[in-house]
């Protein structure tokens, strides 16, 4: 009986000095969102339709202009088509 004392004050002193050791860790400091109180700016993807969230958009200057795209695929395939 003795043992099984000592085994749960050893592992209640092993949690609380985890959860110490935790809460006194400094984080870095999260980035601001790339948002504005209205939401994100929402691109439409040239070559399949989809619209994806600019902060998220693979973009590709074709002509001197810049194009968003979903995924490298659809930049890729919009690329060699044209």
């Amino acid at each position: 009986m003795r043992l099984l004392q000592f085994l749960f004050l050893f592992w209640l002193l092993y949690a609380l000095v985890k959860l110490f050791r935790g809460a006194t860790k400094r984080r870095p400091p999260q980035p601001a969102p790339e948002k504005t109180e209205g939401g994100e700016e929402m691109l439409q993807d040239p070559h399949c339709g989809t619209y994806v969230p600019r902060s998220l958009a693979v973009e590709l200057v074709v002509d001197g202009r810049t194009c968003h795209f979903c995924s490298e695929k659809c930049r890729d395939a919009y690329r060699d088509s044209h």
